[in-house]
This record gives structure tokens, sequence and C-alpha cells, in this order.
């Protein structure tokens, strides 16, 4: 009975050392591993939810500087157009101011024709009716009558 004793101890000291330490080390890293599993998901999921409201974030900033530059855009599209109307109209006006400019030049320039014509064609009316004077006589009697009004 001794000797199933000690063989019962041996055996119970052997399969201790062999499978119950290395069986109990094994449940302890499989523990442990499990924990940290665990934990990593809390932390995964607490950063899973700030990035989802980092994200929230970005996306209301991204919009509102969407909106800004779209009115922004408007503004300056505005700006541009009013500027082109502007200039348009200022150029429209010396385009007139010109084209007043060259007309008067232009009435000058035809009044002094008409009147050099019309002073070409008394001079040469008054010749041919002096020629017709003095041909019939009477040439005599016209520079009497301008001489006498001296």
């Amino acid at each position: 009975m001794i000797a199933q004793i000690v063989n019962f101890g041996l055996v119970l000291s052997l399969l201790f050392w062999l499978v119950a330490k290395p069986l109990s080390k094994l449940m302890k890293d499989r523990t442990q591993e499990i924990t940290d599993g665990l934990e990593n998901a809390q932390k995964c999921k607490a950063d899973l939810v700030n990035a989802n409201l980092q994200k929230e974030e970005i996306l209301k900033e991204a919009k509102n500087n969407a909106q800004k530059i779209f009115v922004d855009s408007q503004n300056t599209c505005k700006d541009i157009v009013k500027e082109a109307k502007d200039k348009a109209t200022l150029e429209k006006e010396e385009i007139l101011r010109q084209a007043k400019l060259d007309v008067e030049k232009e009435k000058k320039s035809g009044d002094e024709a008409i009147r050099k014509e019309a002073a070409e064609l008394v001079s040469i009316g008054m010749r041919k009716m002096m020629e017709s004077y003095v041909a019939t006589g009477k040439g005599d009697e016209i520079i009497n009558a301008m001489l006498a009004k001296k």
C-alpha cells in the first residue's frame, strides 16, 4: 500500500510537472491573450467613436469651406461682370465721344469745302457777270458807281 501511495505520489508529481504546470501556464497565457484582446477591442471601439466624431467634424468643416468658396466665387464673378460692364460703358462713352469729334471735324471740313466752293462759284459768277457788263459797255458805270460809294 505504501508502494502504491509512493507510486501515486510520483505519478501525481510527474503529471503535475509535465502536464498541470504547462497546462496552467498555457491557460494563464490564453487568459492574458483574451484579456488583452478585450482591452484592445474596447480601445478600438473608443478609437472608432473618436474617428467617427473627427470624420463628422471634418465633413462639417469641408461643407462650410465649400459653401464659403462657392459664395466667394459668386461674389468674385459678380465683381468681374460689374467690372466688365463698367469698362464696356467707359469704352462705349469714349467711342461715342470720339465719333462726335469725328463728326464735328467732318462737318467743319465739309463746311469749309462748301464755303470754298461757294466762294469759287461766286467768284466765277461775278467774273462772268463783269465780263458780260464789260462786253456790253456797262463796266464803266459799275466802276464809277463803286468809286462814288467810297
